[in-house]
């Protein structure tokens, strides 16, 4: 009886153990567009930047000049298009067009992903992304979204920054109109 309770309570200890410390350990496959973004979150909340902002909702348009932004939130569709995770590591097709350019479409067998394409153009200095592209699509019976984006950055005299975004696309629920949106910010 003792040799089972025993056995029961190092079990669990020992299977938790197994991690292949090789995979946690590859490098990256795809470029880490959300380290990048989520240096510019920091960056932007620090400095606080004037931003040029016009939100567009089906045909409602508003338009806004402000200082005061949560970067977090503001950025975050371009974090959830950061595709390099361990999971997706052989998920997306990678085509280089040329030195400076990184395409990632997602593979037929994977269509239940979020991010269908990624597109990262970097400078040839800095190996700084210039312009950041993304189609997001979700669908199920009951909403279909997609989702266009883009980021552009580029030097400051402070350094590298995001400079302009755009975000356009639309949300439909079953049983509701579509929602169209857009929105396109330019950062002082």
């Amino acid at each position: 009886m003792r040799i089972v309770f025993c056995l029961c309570l190092l079990l669990p200890l020992l299977f938790s153990g197994c991690n292949n410390p090789a995979q946690s350990d590859l490098p990256p496959v795809y470029y880490d567009v959300g380290g990048f973004v989520n240096r510019q979150i920091t960056d932007l909340s620090a400095r606080k930047p004037l931003v040029q902002k016009a939100v567009q909702i089906n045909r409602e348009r508003s338009q806004q000049t402000v200082r005061t932004i949560n970067w977090q939130r503001e950025l975050e569709l371009f974090l959830q298009a950061d595709i390099n995770k361990p999971a997706l590591r052989s998920s997306y097709n990678i085509a280089r067009p040329d030195s400076l350019t990184y395409r990632y479409t997602l593979k037929n067998s994977e269509e239940r992903l979020t991010v269908r394409s990624l597109l990262v153009k970097v400078d040839s200095v800095t190996r700084q992304p210039r312009r950041i592209e993304a189609v997001l699509q979700t669908s199920n019976p009951l909403y279909a979204s997609e989702r266009h984006l883009l980021l552009e950055s580029g030097p400051t005299r402070t350094g590298w920054q995001v400079n302009h975004y755009k975000l356009y696309g639309f949300q439909k629920l079953s049983f509701f109109d579509k929602n169209e949106f857009a929105v396109e910010a330019r950062i002082q």
